[in-house]
């Protein structure tokens, strides 16, 4: 048996019976011991212990009509997401044997949908800059799998989970997502709760899931998102998306401005053959510029996320520095330069970005641009660029990722970057169903994968 290819194809089997949690499992246990040995996705597994809570759920599941939404599904944490008497040490000496007495919320939650945790994905440190993980790149071990979030992706590009969790302050769920050929969900900043995850930057930090499927992003969303009173960010509001697939009369617009130039022709092309095939489908495409000084919203992005980070980092960079890598200490040092002025001036102009970018939606239900400027660079020093995605973790907007099909060059994946108004989550996953029903890149598996 191939395991299934999808989570939504996954919770169908088990909702009919058709499989049980502990046969699923072992599905992608055989996967991990397939992939892993090349990948290096986790830090750590507990298969023994996901093995006893799946033989649980088998004796739950004759008792259940309705399953809840992640039943039995195995999944995987990022290790910077806190999990209670589970080593979490966020890609840091610092942390080195550090087990956290509580779970995060997310974590929470998901024990509460009896999700199976397979174990903890590998990190850059503190999702920062420096110290990549040994991780390769799903499709080519020879290039990168992207960062920060680096387990979470090759692990979904390597088809050994069902869905992984992420964090993104930069562009580490977006990129990522793309070097793998796997699907990803950026939300609304607050749609999901933080509590109980590493900060790199507060004002700036998205959790979210690499999944294989905008359907399967829609489920992890449902079930994650809503408000935390641990997390004062969280929003109040209607937050269940379906998978709706009527997406024809919606406007996709090209956004368009120099600051896109750095995007290489292969993932150019790529995205217009993706937004060709939705034409042809009946969706209108335009061309929208972008608002005036978009790239000093990326600035300001990087600024507050130095500023950030230096500032949570501070008294640990002063008493015990050297335990930093020394990228992450250099960035450190500067942050802490950085003067309250220059940081009020970039929340401010954060405030005015919002509203220049509102206005972009005026002519088009989303916008649309590469993930990436091209597929994962060669060699696993450097985790790639998260330029185009900067702005829009800036600004908080939500944002899917959806795999378009491979380089003709080095037949590494290629992803297409969505955008939505705030809050405007369903958007996305309807123009992502619309795409995946007669498109099948997402179901795509690497050499590596069974």
């Amino acid at each position: 048996m191939t395991s299934p290819s999808t989570l939504t194809a996954a919770r169908a089997l088990l909702q009919t019976k058709s499989i049980s949690p502990s046969e699923l499992l072992e599905e992608f246990i055989r996967n991990i011991e397939a992939a892993e040995p090349q990948v290096k996705a986790w830090k750590l597994l507990r298969l023994e212990e996901a093995r006893a809570q799946a033989r649980i759920l088998d004796q739950k599941l004759s008792t259940l009509d309705e399953l809840p939404l992640l039943f039995g599904i195995p999944y995987g944490a990022k290790d910077i997401i806190c999990t209670a008497g589970i080593p979490t040490e966020a890609g840091s000496k610092l942390l080195k044997g550090y087990v956290p007495d509580e779970d995060a919320t997310v974590i929470k939650t998901l024990k509460a949908q009896h999700a199976v945790l397979l174990g903890k994905t590998t990190t850059t440190e503190f999702a920062n800059l420096g110290n990549p993980p040994p991780t390769t790149n799903a499709w080519n071990p020879g290039h990168t799998p992207g960062g920060s979030s680096s387990g979470s992706a090759a692990a979904m590009g390597a088809r050994m989970a069902l869905f992984t969790l992420g964090t993104q302050t930069a562009g580490s769920i977006s990129r990522p997502a793309a070097f793998n050929g796997v699907t990803a969900l950026k939300a609304t900043f607050g749609r999901i709760s933080k509590t109980g995850v590493f900060p790199c930057g507060r004002s700036l930090d998205h959790v979210g899931a690499f999944t294989h499927s905008a359907e399967d992003a829609a489920l992890v969303f449902n079930a994650l998102s809503g408000p935390d009173p641990l997390d004062e960010s969280t929003h109040h509001l209607p937050h269940q998306l379906l998978c709706l697939r009527s997406s024809k009369d919606y406007t996709i617009g090209i956004l368009e401005d120099p600051y896109f130039a750095a995007a290489d022709a292969v993932a150019v092309d790529a995205m217009m053959q993706a937004l060709a095939h939705l034409q042809q489908a009946g969706v209108r495409v335009v061309r929208v510029k972008a608002p005036a000084g978009f790239a000093d919203s990326a600035k300001a992005q990087q600024l507050t996320m130095q500023a950030e980070v230096a500032s949570y980092h501070a008294q640990n960079f002063k008493t015990r520095g050297e335990l930093f890598d020394p990228s992450l200490q250099a960035f450190i040092g500067e942050g802490l330069k950085i003067t309250a002025d220059q940081y009020l001036q970039a929340q401010s102009a954060r405030s005015s970005y919002r509203l220049e970018f509102a206005r972009a939606f005026a002519e088009a239900d989303l916008l649309v641009t590469p993930t990436a400027p091209g597929t994962a660079p060669a060699g696993i020093g450097a985790t790639g660029s998260p330029v185009f995605n900067l702005p829009f973790t800036h600004l908080g907007v939500p944002t899917l990722t959806l795999p378009i099909g491979f380089s003709p060059e080095n037949a590494l994946p290629l992803g297409m970057q969505l955008i939505a108004p705030h809050l405007q989550e369903q958007r996305l996953i309807d123009m992502g169903c619309f795409y995946q029903q007669s498109t099948d890149w997402h179901l795509q598996r690497p050499p590596v994968a069974r």
